[in-house]
């Protein structure tokens, strides 16, 4: 019976390194070049940044848009106020009523666009 004797190669010993070496590098070259590397960690950092901004304004805006519902609830409402935001929405006016447009960029208390009523 024949025995075959193989003679192991010089550089056998080195194949499972080189494999673990190659993975190691891989991972390192990722660590700076990929999507969790520290360049998209500062950008991930900038838009959280700007979406945080985002997020307050419309969170202040709600607030805001509540506290106006708020006065109109029928337990609460100013019949006044809401006679004028409505026509003042709308653009109606009542026969007869002297309607006075104001700018609020151009200064003053900010008064109501419908400012009285000329009877007839």
């Amino acid at each position: 019976m024949p025995t075959r004797i193989r003679k192991r190669s010089r550089f056998a010993f080195l194949m499972l390194p080189a494999l673990f070496l190659a993975v190691a590098g891989y991972f390192a070259w990722q660590s700076t070049r990929g999507d969790f590397s520290s360049d998209s960690r500062e950008v991930l950092a900038g838009e959280r940044a700007e979406r945080a901004a985002v997020l307050a304004a419309l969170e202040a805006e709600r607030a805001e848009l509540e506290t106006r519902v708020k006065r109109f609830r029928a337990d609460r409402y100013d019949a006044d106020l809401l006679d004028e935001r409505a026509r003042a929405q709308l653009f109606i006016a009542r026969p007869g009523e002297i309607v006075v447009f104001h700018d609020p960029a151009a200064g003053g208390d900010g008064g109501s666009m419908f400012m009285g009523t000329h009877g007839r």
